[in-house]
C-alpha cells in the first residue's frame, strides 16, 4: 500500500481519509504540527498557506493539507473558515437561535485539499451547499454536521449531512 502524508492534528480527518483512499491503495500518515492559518477569510488561501509550511515540514516529500469552512448565507457568509472557534463560543445551538427568525436558511460547506506532489502544486475544491435545519440532528458528529441539510447528490438525494459521516 502506497503512503500519503497528511499534515493534520485532527484524528478525524485521518480517519475519513483513511476510509477514502484504502480503496484506491493508498494509507494516509499523519504529519501532527500545528500550522498557522492566518487571518484570511478565503479558504483556498488558507490551505496555500499551510502547504507552504507543510512543504516545509514534510522535506518537499508529497503532502497535502485540508482546510474547511462553514458559510450561512443569512450572516454573511459567517462563521466561514473560523468554525471551529464558533462552535466552541456558541455551539450548534448557538447557531440554531441565530438562524431563528432569519429566512434565508442557505449554507455552503466549502472544503480545499492542497497537495504537493513534490514538483508542484495541486488544489482540490469540493463544496456542498444547503440550508440550516430547524433543529439539531441527533448524535454528537462534526458540530455543523448535525445542522447542514444537503441536497443534489444523486446517491444520497435530499439527506441531512449527520445522516452521511458513515458512509
Amino acid at each position: 500500500m502506497k503512503k500519503l502524508l497528511f499534515v493534520t492534528s485532527n484524528n478525524r480527518k485521518i480517519e475519513d481519509y483513511n476510509r477514502r483512499f484504502k480503496p484506491l491503495g493508498y494509507h494516509i500518515e499523519q504529519l501532527n504540527i500545528d500550522l498557522n492559518e492566518g487571518r484570511s477569510l478565503d479558504i483556498k488561501e488558507i490551505t496555500h498557506l499551510k502547504l507552504q509550511q507543510a512543504k516545509k515540514a514534510s522535506e518537499g516529500n508529497p503532502v497535502f493539507v485540508e482546510d474547511r469552512g462553514f458559510f450561512i448565507s443569512a450572516l454573511n457568509g459567517f462563521p466561514g473558515p473560523f468554525v471551529k472557534l464558533f462552535l466552541k463560543s456558541i455551539g450548534v445551538q448557538g447557531i440554531i437561535d441565530l438562524m431563528r427568525t432569519k429566512t434565508d436558511r442557505t449554507a455552503k460547506f466549502i472544503s480545499v485539499l492542497g497537495y504537493w506532489d513534490g514538483n508542484k502544486e495541486h488544489y482540490f475544491i469540493e463544496t456542498e451547499e444547503g440550508f440550516i435545519t430547524k433543529d439539531i440532528c441527533a448524535g454528537d458528529l462534526r458540530g455543523w454536521t448535525e445542522i447542514l441539510y444537503i441536497y443534489g447528490y444523486k446517491t444520497h438525494p435530499d439527506r441531512p449531512l449527520c445522516e452521511l459521516n458513515d458512509y
